[in-house]
C-alpha cells in the first residue's frame, strides 16, 4: 500500500472517534446522548430533504461535504455546549488547533480540501455554508424537542436563551421560520423548557 492510501486509512481510523464524542443533546428516546457522528449524519439528511424546499439555490454536494466535516475537529477539541457562554468564547482557538492537527494528517491536497471546508463552514460567507449552519442550529433545537427537552431541563435552558441560536436560521429562509415556529409550539405545549438555573 502506498503512503497516500495509508494516510487516508489512518484518517478514517481517527475520524471513527466521532462516534464516541458526545453532544449535550439526547437521542429521541432519551436513552443516551447523541454523538457528533450521528449529528453530522442527521444534518446530511436534513440537507437532502430540505434542499428543494428552500427559497434559494444551493449546491447539495458542497453542503453535504460541509455538514459531514464541520464537527470533525471535536474529535480533539471536544464538543462545546451551545449555551455555555464561557465555553463558546474559548471554542474557536481550541477548534483551530484541532483542525490543524486533524487535517494535516491527510495527504496535502485532501488536507487543503478538508481544512477549506471547515473554514468555509465557520465563515458562513457562501450560500452553502449559511444553509449548513442554519440546519446545524435547527437540528440541535429539533433534537431537544424530540427527546422531551431532556438537555434543556438538565441545563436550565429557558425559551429566551434559545433565540440566539434560532434567529439566524429564522432570517435565512421563510421555511426555516415555519419549522422553528412549529418546534417552539411543540416545546411550549409539551413544557420542554428548563427551569431558572445558573447558566452552565
Amino acid at each position: 500500500m502506498n503512503e497516500r492510501t495509508g494516510k487516508i486509512l489512518d484518517f478514517l481510523v481517527t475520524t471513527d472517534r466521532a462516534k464516541t464524542v458526545l453532544r449535550k443533546g439526547y437521542l429521541w428516546d432519551g436513552s443516551r446522548r447523541e454523538s457528533i457522528a450521528e449529528h453530522m449524519w442527521h444534518l446530511a439528511l436534513w440537507a437532502m430533504l430540505l434542499k428543494d424546499e428552500i427559497g434559494f439555490e444551493t449546491d447539495l454536494l458542497r453542503t453535504l461535504k460541509l455538514v459531514l466535516t464541520h464537527d470533525l475537529v471535536e474529535i480533539y477539541a471536544g464538543d462545546t455546549y451551545a449555551y455555555d457562554e464561557a465555553g463558546v468564547a474559548a471554542q474557536r482557538a481550541k477548534e483551530e488547533e484541532a483542525a490543524t492537527r486533524l487535517f494535516s494528517s491527510l495527504p496535502d491536497d485532501l488536507a487543503e480540501e478538508f481544512r477549506g471546508l471547515w473554514d468555509e463552514f465557520e465563515a458562513e460567507k457562501t450560500l452553502e455554508s449559511r444553509f449548513a449552519r442554519s440546519l446545524d442550529h435547527m437540528q440541535g433545537f429539533f433534537q431537544n424537542c424530540i427527546s422531551g427537552g431532556k438537555s434543556w431541563k438538565e441545563n436550565g435552558i429557558v425559551r429566551e436563551r434559545t433565540f440566539l441560536r434560532t434567529d439566524p436560521p429564522r432570517r435565512a429562509d421563510p421555511l426555516f421560520a415555519e419549522i422553528l415556529d412549529h418546534l417552539y409550539k411543540v416545546a411550549d405545549e409539551e413544557d420542554l423548557w428548563g427551569g431558572e438555573k445558573e447558566p452552565p
